[in-house]
């Protein structure tokens, strides 16, 4: 499930988030300050969480289902994920790096061709060597 801010409601909400912690605090302790505080502590708490070294659990079976999905289309905008977030096995996070921008489209035959033959090598066990 993926949450996108497509209309005016999506902004309300993050406006709510950034903001509402503040006013709540300010009207709790009775200090104005905290309304304008209660942003910038509610970023920091947000960059800091971004910093940390989360690490998801795939496996080469499961990182192959999820380009192929990709090749074929039928990934539901999931592909950031697939190629952002760190993954734990140190072999396959080296896969996911170098998958690089050149298969964000896939526009090219040559592209849509090595991303095939990297999820077959992933679906055989086998980890395809870093280009």
């Amino acid at each position: 499930m993926s949450f996108r801010l497509n209309n005016g409601f999506g902004c309300v909400v993050l406006l709510g988030i950034l903001i509402g912690p503040g006013l709540v605090a300010a009207h709790v302790l009775h200090s104005l300050a905290w309304a304008v505080m209660g942003p910038v502590v509610v970023v920091a708490v947000m960059l800091g969480v971004a910093a940390l070294p989360l690490k998801r659990k795939v496996t080469s079976k499961e990182f192959a289902d999820k380009l192929e999905r990709h090749l074929q289309g039928t990934d539901d905008d999931d592909w950031d994920r697939t190629s952002s977030v760190r993954i734990f096995n140190p072999l396959l996070e080296g896969v996911r790096r170098s998958l690089s921008d050149r298969f964000d489209s896939l526009s090219s035959p040559e592209n849509r061709e090595e991303l095939r033959q990297i999820i077959e090598t992933l679906r055989r066990g086998d980890f395809p060597s870093r280009q």
